[in-house]
């Protein structure tokens, strides 16, 4: 296992077109797909990365830090104009590594439709993964950026290649809807009208909305706007992007991924995302009676929207012993109503655990702020002091405790993440320092801190091979970082 180079050399924009995989998406294209080109026409490339959650996870919905670091696995997107009025989407690998699948639909199709109707166009079998791409295209057209209905707009053929493991629980969704805004926004001349957080923004939508996922926004951002070898700093309210984090002189994270695949579009994902604005409502209706007590009138959201605001001691001290362990949907509605959020709706026959959602978030956002802070101490110590391992215990003890809330409090846990987890407690004495589960839990990837170290490679290829004897399943690790769409653009190449 060869370790990732901590500090990357400042490359201000990398040659897109040795970036994998769009090399590959290159050879596919010339090889199954020159039929369907016209050789007369450029293509215009683009790559955008998946990324690592080290930090913060499900908490980005309800507002808190986050802290990702983008991966060298991507998606690259070909585009050609066609003559006619077409939309043509074609997949190299998502449904079959052998042979493209294919999406049509005329333009003024598109634009007729809205987003729930593309919603239950792209649920049905086989489609899913065209509604990430022409999602994108529907929301420029919502957004009136640009006009599917103008004749002059001309139909247009879009490939994919992904080498971002689909229910990996690194974003592959998210890496393909910013590859394919990112080629459209230059194909269209947008740059003056999308800059990075409008354009993830977009894209958060077309996850949302037409896939129907309720996604925050730290995927799409960290593809977007992440730079190697660092950790991106999103303040998710809804989306402010702080300085960069570079990893200390000598540490790294890497993902080992469980092979057991996840979901955001899940049915417990859902629900303790609803349970977290359940909570925020409770909260919020308590907020007013205390003020209303002490002869004063709440009229606004002091947490502004934003569980994340609520400070933990209060939480603890004011709040928590209010909120039900188990509340059923019906009850929620006739005592406060709808929640704020507009990604769930409260199901009146589900039963929702309020008070261990709120405890997830609430506990995490605290946890990302600690773990930022134990980072940047260590930055500022030389190399060689003891007390930046101490640093690295602390950081890595707050990953053990946002891994051990997924599992008990947002009930997002897998058992084979867990093993991972234990098994990397184990090896601690070798370099390491701790490890969650990412992104929207349920299996995928787990993220692990460590040092840069012969010892460490050591203590990782171990646990991937006790892994592999305990569960039959085969661990895959992602070792590297690579530079997000907006830090390489997009380029026109000749056609195949």
């Amino acid at each position: 296992m060869t370790p990732p180079n901590p500090r990357p050399p400042a490359d201000p924009q990398p040659d897109l077109s040795r970036l994998d995989p769009v090399p590959v998406l290159l050879r596919r294209l010339a090889g199954e797909l020159s039929a369907e080109l016209n050789p007369a026409l450029p293509l215009r490339l683009s790559r955008a990365p998946g990324r690592l959650d080290v930090m913060g996870g499900i908490a980005d919905y309800t507002g808190s830090l986050v802290c990702e670091m983008p991966l060298d696995r991507a998606a690259a997107v070909a585009l050609q104009e066609r003559a006619d009025r077409q939309l043509r989407i074609f997949s190299f690998n998502l449904l079959d590594e052998h042979q493209p699948f294919t999406f049509g639909m005329p333009l003024e199709a598109l634009a007729d439709h809205s987003a729930q109707t593309l919603r239950r166009e792209f649920a049905q079998p086989g489609r899913r993964w065209a509604g990430y791409i022409a999602g994108c295209l529907f929301i420029l057209h919502e957004q009136k950026l640009i006009d599917l209905r103008d004749p002059a707009v001309r139909g247009l053929n879009l490939a994919l290649y992904s080498t971002v493991p689909l229910g990996a629980g690194i974003s592959s969704s998210a890496a393909i809807e910013v590859a394919t805004m990112m080629n459209l926004r230059d194909h269209f001349g947008l740059a003056s009208a999308l800059d990075p957080l409008k354009l993830a923004a977009m894209c958060q939508s077309v996850e949302n909305r037409i896939v129907g996922a309720p996604c925050g926004i730290m995927d799409q951002v960290a593809s977007c706007a992440g730079r190697p070898g660092t950790l991106m700093r999103l303040q998710c309210q809804p989306h402010t992007l702080l300085p960069e984090l570079p990893l200390p002189q000598g540490i790294r994270v890497i993902g080992i991924n469980s092979n057991v695949k996840h979901s955001v579009g899940g049915g417990q994902y859902g629900k303790t995302r609803c349970a977290a604005f359940m909570a925020h409502s409770i909260i919020l209706s308590k907020m007013r009676q205390i003020g209303h007590a002490a002869g004063k009138q709440l009229t606004e959201d002091p947490l502004r929207g934003y569980l994340a605001n609520l400070p933990l001691d209060d939480y603890k001290r004011y709040f928590r012993q209010y909120l039900p362990k188990q509340m059923k949907g019906i009850d929620f509605l006739n005592q406060y109503g709808p929640t704020i959020d507009a990604a769930t709706a409260v199901h009146p026959d589900h039963e929702y655990t309020v008070q261990q959602a709120a405890d997830h978030h609430v506990f995490e956002a605290h946890r990302v702020r600690n773990f930022v802070q134990f980072l940047e101490q260590a930055n500022q110590l030389p190399p060689d002091s003891p007390d930046r391992f101490i640093l690295f215990d602390k950081a890595g003890h707050l990953m053990y405790a946002s891994h051990l809330s997924y599992t008990n409090d947002a009930l997002l846990g897998a058992d084979e993440c867990d093993l991972l987890v234990e098994l990397v407690r184990k090896h601690e004495p070798k370099g390491l320092y701790g490890a969650k589960i990412t992104g929207g839990g349920s299996g995928g990837t787990v993220a692990i801190l460590a040092d840069i170290s012969s010892k460490s490679d050591e203590a990782l290829n171990q646990i991937m091979a006790e892994y592999k004897d305990r569960t039959g399943r085969t661990p895959e690790a992602f070792l590297h970082s690579s530079s997000g769409a907006w830090q390489v653009g997009t380029i026109l190449s000749k056609s195949t």
